[in-house]
């Protein structure tokens, strides 16, 4: 089956179909295998609005104390996603034993660790390292 290059997709697994494929799209279809991950993928779900890129450097905090954030910019990235796409854009934006991964994000996002996993290998699959 070959998947469009990309969206609006009418559904979650529509999406996660797509997403899954990525790896494989350069291969040949007699190369092709099939995905150990793609049901690690939940199809089921909420689909959110979604910003893509949340980051540190992307949140602006008042310098007052007590601190709060002023802003969130830089929506280039932003859409409509399954739920577990955000905390899985906001674990990739930062390394392993960083600051915002280890005591901020699982603060403010429901923590979506199996998702991530595969998130994971699929991004490395494509070289998005």
């Amino acid at each position: 089956q070959s998947y469009p290059k990309t969206g609006p997709f009418f559904t979650i697994k529509d999406f996660n179909d797509w997403f899954s494929s990525l790896p494989q799209s350069w291969l040949p279809p007699s190369k092709k295998y099939n995905d150990p991950y793609r049901s690690l993928l939940p199809d089921g779900g909420v689909i959110k609005f979604t910003h893509g890129d949340l980051h540190r450097g992307n949140i602006i905090i008042s310098s007052s104390k007590p601190a709060h954030i002023i802003a969130i910019v830089d929506w280039a990235q932003a859409g409509w996603y399954p739920d577990y796409w955000e905390y899985c854009k906001a674990l990739y934006t930062c390394w392993y034993e960083d600051e915002w991964r280890r005591d901020w994000v699982d603060n403010f996002l429901s923590p979506r660790l199996r998702e991530f996993e595969v998130f994971a290998e699929y991004t490395m699959a494509m070289g998005s390292v």
